[in-house]
């Protein structure tokens, strides 16, 4: 304590002596007053500034009179009722506090959001109401991806496929899973291609890929995707993959060898470029014609029409009187060339079949 100090208390403690002179000479009584926090006015919110989407953080209200003071018999004084507490904008949660939880005009809890953007926790008490600063309500770790894909595409063709990466409350998550992603195609032989996509192509919740499957036939998009030490698979809706054009005709018989004079059966079956077989090949207009070849040059031919096929496969039923070895071809003749799924490529004068012995 320095000089002026000092003599500050012992001027101050010398009027006080000569006042209570007075007053006691004058016999006048002393006493004390209280003076009370005054009538609710405001409340003062202290929250986080960022917080993580379904993880609980901590809330401090404090109940404050006209002056700033803390309403410290708040509990007692509103004893029965409740504060109103809520959080959000478009997702709104309601929490109600009873009065009765203030301790000495303070209230500690916590609370949790699941929606990510920015909001603010508001409370209010009978014509009383007080928002916080803004909470940056972050999205959570990866959780799921969503596969929008087309439900009909060509074989062959690029299809569009979107994908969108949340939490798991559906926040968009603005960090992939380190590492590829394994994209495949459920079923025999199908393929896709790209095969692998890096996990950053993966931006801000949000993915835009072009995919393209040679193979025909209802299947499903997968994407894998390894993160907490294991694979997560993602399925996508079915995706019904419709042969491309029609580019030939695939020839089989029943046996490699037949006596003179025994029926037979050949099977013609409608394939494209990648030879699924074009199942509604029986729409296209125009007519087919048979052709076996000997050494001699055509021994026979005839010709149906298309509504012959069942499902992509006509079968014909024939039989031959003279020995020798024979080729079988198959042609489409008087074609409209209307595409049954898009645009048809022009067809070469003679479309030779592919000899294949599909039975023993």
């Amino acid at each position: 304590m320095n000089v002026n100090s000092i003599k500050k208390v012992i001027f101050f403690g010398a009027v006080l002596l000569l006042f209570g002179c007075f007053f006691f000479n004058k016999a006048s009584a002393f006493t004390t007053i209280t003076i009370m926090p005054g009538k609710l006015n405001t409340f003062r919110i202290n929250v986080p500034h960022k917080v993580i989407a379904g993880r609980k953080f901590k809330v401090k209200i404090v109940a404050l009179d006209d002056y700033g003071n803390v309403i410290t018999d708040f509990a007692a004084k509103y004893e029965g009722l409740t504060i109103g507490v809520t959080i959000g904008n478009y997702y709104i949660e309601h929490l109600n506090i009873p009065a009765s939880e203030f301790k000495n005009g303070v209230v500690n809890f916590n609370l949790s959001y699941k929606k990510a953007g920015k909001v603010n926790l508001v409370a209010s008490f009978e014509g009383v109401k007080n928002s916080s600063s803004p909470i940056r309500v972050l999205s959570g770790p990866f959780h799921d991806l969503k596969i929008v894909s087309p439900t009909k595409v060509i074989a062959g063709d690029p299809f569009n496929v979107k994908v969108y990466a949340a939490d798991q409350y559906g926040n968009p998550v603005n960090f992939m899973p380190n590492g590829d992603i394994q994209v495949y195609l459920t079923g025999d032989n199908f393929k896709i291609r790209p095969k692998v996509i890096p996990s950053g192509y993966i931006k801000n919740g949000r993915g835009d890929f072009n995919f393209i499957s040679d193979r025909a036939g209802i299947s499903q998009l997968n994407f894998e995707v390894r993160y907490d030490g294991k694979s997560h698979v993602f399925i996508s809706r079915n995706i019904d993959i419709e042969p491309s054009a029609f580019n030939k005709f695939l020839i089989s018989t029943n046996i490699s060898k037949v006596p003179a004079g025994k029926p037979f059966i050949i099977k013609i079956v409608s394939v494209d470029r990648y030879n699924n077989v074009i199942r509604d090949i029986n729409k296209m207009k125009g007519e087919v014609k048979l052709i076996l070849i000997s050494k001699l040059g055509i021994e026979r031919s005839s010709v149906f029409d298309f509504k012959s096929f069942h499902n992509g496969i006509a079968l014909v039923k024939t039989v031959f009187n003279r020995v020798g070895t024979f080729s079988i071809y198959a042609k489409p003749v008087g074609l409209t060339l209307k595409k049954i799924k898009k645009p048809p490529k022009v067809f070469k004068n003679k479309i030779s079949g592919k000899s294949l012995l599909l039975y023993k």
